[in-house]
């Protein structure tokens, strides 16, 4: 009952974009155990494209960490196995490794309708905005967790610095998670 329940929400959160012709890949940066992975492969299949699903599937790197707080999770208590087993196969791409050391595994022509950055680290975050907002679809949206968190302070920071010359501007969402969302101007 509640993979049909979570199927019907996601489909119609990504309706009126599809209908609106912005048609695209899926991916997610910082995927951890895979709960809104399996909400994005349920839409990936609904619409007959790919989620593309990226993460080390074992916590934080060092490399990362450099200026970081000490982090109050790590999120290693993951593994790609356990993912792909909640997820599945079907319409799914799992990138596994750190990123954007990982992004030549995507299509150069990929291009997405949806985004979600989860990863929670300065140096990820910002490597995921320089890659996926040139990809990103006219119309298409890139949702940021965690934007204004108390835990990750330095994500506001890598996406002000990025938006700073941009036409859009990050929209909160009134999330326990300080989520932020921006729908990529038409132009």
């Amino acid at each position: 009952m509640w993979r049909y329940r979570t199927s019907q929400l996601s489909q119609s959160c990504m309706r009126p974009t599809h209908q609106r012709g912005v048609r695209g890949s899926i991916a997610e940066l910082g995927v951890y155990k895979g709960n809104t992975a399996f909400l994005l492969a349920e839409l990936a299949r609904f619409f007959d494209t790919t989620a593309y699903l990226l993460d080390t599937y074992e916590g934080f790197l060092d490399e990362d960490m450099v200026g970081e707080a000490k982090p109050w999770h790590n999120f290693s208590d993951t593994s790609l196995e356990s993912v792909r087993s909640l997820v599945g196969e079907k319409n799914v791409s799992f990138i596994e490794g750190r990123f954007p050391g990982t992004a030549n595994a995507i299509p150069d022509a990929e291009r997405f309708c949806l985004v979600n950055l989860d990863c929670d680290l300065y140096a990820p975050f910002s490597a995921g905005l320089q890659y996926f907002y040139p990809r990103l679809l006219p119309g298409g949206f890139l949702i940021m967790h965690d934007y204004s968190s108390l835990h990750w302070p330095l994500v506001e920071k890598a996406v002000d610095e990025f938006f700073a010359d941009k036409p859009e501007r990050p929209i909160l969402i009134p999330d326990k998670s300080g989520t932020a969302v921006v729908r990529k101007s038409v132009s």
